[in-house]
Order: C-alpha cells, then structure tokens, then sequence
C-alpha cells in the first residue's frame, strides 16, 4: 500500500457499551430509587484498528474480550457507542443513499455457526442468490447461473442449490455461508469464529479456500479467532485484544518470535508444541474481569505476573517499540535492566 492511500477499513477511537433498553415505567422506578439502572457492558475502549487492501489481519483473544463486536461494528452491522468506522478514507456514518448501499454490500460477514445463520426453511440456490437479485445486480435467469458458479468456486457441486441447509455437514454449510458473502462481490471480509464450529480437518479446508479466494479474488479479510495457531497460518498481521482493548500489533513473524506484551506471550505460552514435549502447560492465571465494571489502569494487570503500581492507575497506549510492532505496555518504559526476561523465539 502507498503511504498517501488510505486504509481499506479503519477503526478510529472506537468505543462501544451495551445497556438494556428501559420503559417509562422502569425509567421512573429508576429515577425514584425504586429499582436500580441495568448495568453498562463497556465492550470496546477507544479501539484504533487499521486494515490495507489486499492484507489479512488476524484480531485474536479470549472469549469476551470484544473481537466480535468490534468486527460487527467494522460490517456495518452495529453502530459504535463514540468513534467513526472509515470505508477508503469516509466516515461510514456519514454515507448517504446510493454510497452507503455499495460500501455496505463491499463488506460481508462470515459468522461462527453455519447452520443458524442459514434459513432452515430456503433452498440454497435462494440463500445465496437473494441478495444478488435484490440489488439488482443479477436478473432472474442470471440468478442461477450466478448461484452455480458460486457454489463451484467455494467446492460444491451446482445441483447442490436445490438442497436444504440440514442436508448439508457443517463444512459444506459454511462454504455456503461463504458463497453467499461472495454473491454481492465484495471486497471485504469479516470472518467471525468462521471455523471454531467445525472439525480440525474441515478446518484446514475452510482456511485453505479463504486463501485460495484471497489470491483469486483479491479479497481483504479480518480473520477473527481465538486460535493463535490458526491466525500464524492465514494472517499478514496480527492484533491482540484484551477486555475491550487493543494490546498489540505486528505482523505474524514477529508476534509468533518476539512477542512484546505479557498477555501475547501468556497466549502463545498456551499453545502445545511437539518441540516442548517435556513441558508443562498452565492457563493464563485467573479470570478475564467482568467488563461491567472493568479495572483501572491495564485491563491486564490483575493477571500480570509483571505488574506494577503504575499499571493499577495509568492506562497503558499503544507504542512503537519496533518497526510497525506496537504495544500498549507500562514496561516498555522501564530500562532495559528492570524489564523481564522475554521469550526466546517462542521456546
């Protein structure tokens, strides 16, 4: 990408909390200390996430910690609490009409569970040709022909279309899921735990054709999964959230050989290697906090073997501290003989 072109999508101090809808009667319970308010979810914290054409980033963490929202947000499919989502350099929330329509069809979303995100009741032909049609970028004899040479590019057969999604294994319904998101050609890709609902081995295949499209294709995708192993083999760039924060980012060779902050090392510490036979595992010690009431300062630091006082109080920013390799760490300001031993080549 060139220095003067914008991002494809970028994320922009995004921030994003949850709160249950009340009525008028629960509001004035509320007001006249009747009833208490229902919590707030602060999901996403001031989230900066930048992707360029052609790249794929891999947006990993634990369960809870945001990715998802923040991937819904970047589709188009939730609007953020504070921040803007940009689309090549515009604010998506200031799209209007014709616009809005093809920057939202330009970005699809791939979810987790294949067979809930497909209708049970429709013939695959339909679920995959009905944006197309609606849109008007197929007419109806072009529909089908346009339905069958989706279904061969993701690995299935055209006579499939005439199926139901039951009749499907969970492999061939997220080759589904992926046909439909390619039917408005997109440019774009959120794949949201695209592959944590199937088999290891159907797994390698689902990656596999999300790079084959890739090349084909010249597809952009934020690859978004717990898995670490999964994000080393398909990911240019990797970025590590923690309980609605942004950690650290660099590109896959170098979080996988010298990760930076705690939590990516206490992450890649987790994977079994055949390298390391003779030793033992253990999870990231404790529980993610709640993000009700989250703590101050790093979000980590409850868990940190290597906090500080400063950690408790200061929120950490996300700093260079190689190249493109940034990382939100109070540690990376002690001198180098007051920092912890790092991990040598993930060994």
């Amino acid at each position: 990408m060139s220095s003067h072109e914008a991002p494809l999508a970028q994320a922009v101090k995004v921030t994003k909390r949850f709160q249950k809808n009340t009525d008028f009667a629960e509001r004035a319970a509320i007001a006249l200390g009747a009833m208490q308010a229902p919590p707030v979810v602060h999901a996403l914290d001031q989230v900066d996430l930048e992707i360029r054409r052609g790249e794929v980033v891999g947006l990993v963490g634990e369960s809870g910690c945001g990715k998802s929202t923040l991937g819904r947000i970047m589709a188009g499919m939730l609007p953020a609490t504070e921040g803007d989502v940009l689309r090549d350099g515009e604010s998506l929330s200031a799209l209007k009409g014709r616009k809005k329509r093809e920057m939202r069809l330009a970005t699809q979303i791939i979810f987790q569970d294949p067979m809930s995100s497909l209708n049970p009741r429709r013939r695959v032909g339909d679920i995959i040709g009905e944006a197309p049609r609606f849109h008007g970028l197929v007419d109806k004899a072009g529909q089908a022909r346009l339905v069958a040479e989706l279904l061969e590019t993701v690995g299935l057969q055209p006579e499939m279309a005439q199926r139901f999604p039951h009749q499907f294994s969970g492999g061939q319904r997220q080759r589904i899921g992926i046909a439909r998101a390619l039917a408005v050609n997109p440019d774009f890709l959120v794949c949201d735990e695209s592959i944590a609902a199937l088999d290891v081995s159907i797994q390698a295949q689902i990656i596999n054709l999300f790079m084959e499209l890739r090349q084909r294709l010249g597809l952009t995708l934020l690859f978004i999964s717990h898995d670490l192993s999964v994000v080393q083999h398909i990911s240019d760039r990797v970025v590590i959230m923690y309980l609605g924060r942004v950690v650290e980012s660099a590109s896959v060779e170098r979080i996988f050989e010298e990760p930076n902050h705690p939590y990516t090392r206490a992450l890649l510490d987790e994977i079994p290697r055949i390298d390391r036979r003779n030793r033992s595992f253990s999870t990231i010690r404790g529980e993610i906090p709640s993000p009700v009431n989250p703590p101050r300062g790093c979000h980590f630091h409850p868990r940190c073997p290597h906090a500080f006082d400063r950690c408790r109080v200061e929120r950490p920013v996300l700093q260079r501290v190689h190249g493109n390799h940034e990382s939100a760490c109070h540690l990376n300001d002690l001198p180098p003989q007051q920092q912890p031993p790092r991990r040598e080549n993930n060994q």
